[in-house]
């Protein structure tokens, strides 16, 4: 079965003309997995060759607006479609403890009741099950150091494939293990090195903490999203190289990565 990364934004918290707000899809046929839910992701998942209809889950690393605000639109998008028809339950992830504020959002357009589809499930604390399981592709949580409860995600797909995102996090040796042996590794750095003291302070990393990390876990590549609008994309790959050996990039959103 295709399977893809496809990358919808590698923006931070303030888009950009360039950069919109960073999220994921894990495309795996016509259907997959979105990882996290700013603006206009309906229209990006179908640019995508994503079937917003067939999605299988989506997963909120967190509830930071860059990283929910989009969900309303979503979910209007799929009750229209749908128009009261039944369709199958659409599994929507969130850490724990922000499951209020996930379903508060929803209600505020009565969309809590109106798509009765959904099924709200709370991210494990246990990182070595599972959380979610489809043909052999597997998806993992890691609770990360971000401040609001968040979480990593990690993506095992058949044949020992795998793609390890950080989502907003202080740098985490703890991530290193999770995500051993990525094909992928998808961190934030959301910050220049020598930027360590506003990285910490705000719940983020710089480019070379990212590297370090990705050097820890033995990544094959990696991949620096969650950047602003002060980003130089050579010297945070420069950065990133200094700790990591591997190749480096900077996606352009709407970026895939086959896999398989």
């Amino acid at each position: 079965m295709d399977a893809a990364l496809v990358v919808l934004g590698t923006g931070g918290a303030l888009p950009t003309a360039r950069r919109d707000n960073t999220a994921l899809a894990f495309r795996i046929g016509t259907g997959g997995v979105l990882i996290d839910c700013p603006g206009g992701v309906y229209t990006k998942l179908l640019r995508a060759g994503v079937d917003p209809t067939a999605l299988d889950a989506v997963v909120l690393t967190h509830a930071h607006p860059d990283h929910v605000y989009g969900l309303v639109s979503l979910v209007h998008s799929l009750w229209m479609v749908a128009r009261g028809a039944p369709r199958a339950p659409l599994p929507l992830y969130a850490p724990a403890a922000e499951a209020g504020r996930v379903r508060a959002l929803l209600a505020l357009f009565d969309l809590d009741r109106r798509a009765a589809f959904l099924d709200h499930r709370a991210l494990p604390d246990d990182p070595g099950r599972p959380f979610w399981e489809r043909g052999g592709h597997r998806l993992h949580a890691h609770t990360v150091d971000h401040g609001p409860p968040a979480c990593a995600v990690r993506w095992d797909a058949p044949g020992g494939l795998r793609v390890t995102y950080s989502t907003d996090t202080r740098p985490l040796d703890a991530l290193a293990a999770f995500g051993a042996s990525s094909d992928l590794f998808v961190h934030e750095a959301t910050y220049a090195s020598g930027e360590e003291d506003l990285a910490g302070a705000g719940g983020h990393s710089t480019a070379g903490q990212a590297g370090r990390i990705a050097a820890l876990a033995g990544a094959r590549r990696l991949l620096l999203v969650h950047l602003g609008d002060h980003a130089n994309p050579g010297r945070w790959i420069a950065d990133a190289q200094r700790e990591f050996a591997g190749p480096v990039e900077i996606p352009e959103d709407g970026a895939v990565y086959p896999l398989g």
